[in-house]
Order: structure tokens, then C-alpha cells, then sequence
């Protein structure tokens, strides 16, 4: 029986992975760094080895938080995730996921299946760097990977460093003033939760034209929303998506210069033309 040559490739590929799934995660390291030809497979399989590893979401003890404590914050900016998922060797999930988004150069459907499970799995800085890593490998209009960030703005579970990594992936992969991305935007805008409103205003300069009426429309009717951190991040959309030359826009950023918090005032004052 005569095997074509991608017929071949195919089971050689199959027959190595196999071979990959037996060893531990520290001969998988040793492999890949001495065989550079084998380096894809194996942080692949690191990862997956790190995910099996990801343990279930543990119940936090009833009382008040120490402030060195893992989940205190001080502001809604930055809201506490909605599960707790304890990683190992995070350093380790890290490297392996820049390395996997420096090596390949043109979208590799298995390399991005073994990313985009760490988009909503792990820390914030783990979630941040596979975002990061996101941007690097798929194409523009990645369906899966577009739907991956989507959940992310509507479980609105990422820190603010998270959420400006998913801004910038996100406008690398999807084009501006996407219409199915800006509806979808805007209704979360709508939203009852606080996070969620958050995460959306965050998103939305991201994937706006400069200059975009509608859009300018939104951000300025929460430049006054009740919520100081919807206020800030309003003032800072604004500092994003309007032309130099809008009264509008200038008007409520001077306006926010004499804000009753500090965090909008500082917005205020980075965004001032």
C-alpha cells in the first residue's frame, strides 16, 4: 500500500503525537529546546498539560479580605473574576505561550486551539499574554478567536491591563465599525451590570472609526453616569474615538478636569488636546 505524501506527513504527525502525550512536562522542554523542528509540538502539548492541570473554581472562606489578599480591590475597575481558577506554573504557561505566537508565522489551526483556551482560563496576567499571543497568530477575522474576546467583554472578568491587550487583538482582527461587533457592543453598553458596561466602554474605541458619530453618541451620554469608573473610562474613549476639533468632546473633558474624583481628573488631564 502506497501512502501519499501528505497521507504520510499526516500519520508521522499522529504518531508523534502520541509519543509527545507520554512525556512529562520536563522532557517536553528539554525536546523542544533541543530539537527546534519539534518546538511547535511540544509547547502545545505543554499546554495542554498545564490545562488538565487548571483546578475547579475554590469556595473563598466567609469574611473580610486582607489587602494583600489575592482577590481585595480597591475599585470596580478592576473587578474580582467571577470563578477563581488556581494555574500551576504560570511563568511556565506564559513562556510557552510566546513562544508558540514568535514560531509560527502563517495561522495554524492547532497552535490557535491550544492558545485560546488560556484567553478564559488562568490569571490576569495569563489571560493578558494569551490575548497578546491571540493577536499574533490568527488572521484577521478569526470567527473563533473574535467569539473567544466577545465572551470575554460580556463575562467582563479581566483587569484593565487584560482588557487593553483584548482592545488591541481585537481591532487587529476585526474591521472597523464591523456592524455585527458594534450592535452587539452597544447592547452591552446597555447592560444592568456595572462590569459589564465597563468592559463594553472599554472595547468600543477599539473597534470605532475615528470620528464615528454613533459611537460618540454612546461615550458621551456616560461622560456623567453616576459610576465613577464608567466616568473615567467615558473621558478616556473620548480621548480615542473624537477628532481634535469636537466641542463636544472638549467641553466634557474640561468638564472632567473639575470632577469630584481624582481618577477622572487624571483621565481628564492625559486625554486634554
Amino acid at each position: 500500500v502506497f501512502l501519499h505524501h501528505d497521507q504520510m506527513w499526516t500519520l508521522i504527525g499522529e504518531i508523534l503525537w502520541d509519543i509527545l502525550v507520554l512525556l512529562d512536562e520536563k522532557a517536553l522542554l528539554e525536546l523542544g529546546t533541543c530539537t527546534r523542528y519539534l518546538l511547535i509540538q511540544c509547547e502545545r502539548r505543554r499546554l495542554g498539560v498545564f490545562l488538565q492541570q487548571v483546578k475547579s473554581p475554590e469556595k473563598r472562606s466567609a469574611g473580610k479580605l486582607r489587602l494583600s489578599d489575592d482577590q481585595h480591590v480597591s475599585r470596580k475597575l478592576c473587578p474580582p473574576p467571577k470563578r477563581l481558577l488556581r494555574v500551576q506554573n504560570t511563568r511556565s504557561v506564559q513562556g510557552a505561550l510566546m513562544k508558540l505566537s514568535r514560531v509560527v508565522k502563517d495561522e495554524d489551526q492547532l497552535v490557535i486551539s491550544s492558545i485560546l483556551p488560556w484567553v478564559e482560563c488562568g490569571d490576569q496576567s495569563t489571560r493578558a499574554c494569551a490575548l497578546r499571543a491571540v493577536g499574533r497568530v490568527c488572521r484577521f477575522g478569526h470567527r473563533e478567536a473574535v467569539s473567544a474576546l466577545m465572551r470575554c467583554i460580556r463575562e467582563s472578568s479581566l483587569n484593565a491591563a487584560a482588557m487593553l491587550e483584548l482592545g488591541n487583538t481585537l481591532q487587529r482582527l476585526v474591521p472597523s465599525n464591523d456592524p455585527d461587533i458594534l450592535k452587539e457592543i452597544y447592547q452591552l453598553l446597555e447592560s444592568n451590570a456595572f462590569p459589564v458596561r465597563h468592559a463594553a466602554l472599554q472595547a468600543l474605541p477599539h473597534v470605532c472609526s475615528k470620528g464615528d458619530e454613533k459611537a460618540l453618541e454612546k461615550i458621551l451620554a456616560r461622560v456623567d453616569d453616576k459610576d465613577v469608573e464608567i466616568r473615567e473610562e467615558a473621558i478616556r474613549a473620548l480621548g480615542m474615538v473624537a477628532n481634535a476639533d469636537d466641542h463636544r468632546a472638549l467641553n466634557c473633558i474640561i468638564r472632567g478636569l473639575r470632577d469630584e474624583s481624582i481618577y477622572v481628573r487624571q483621565a481628564a488631564l492625559e486625554v486634554v488636546p
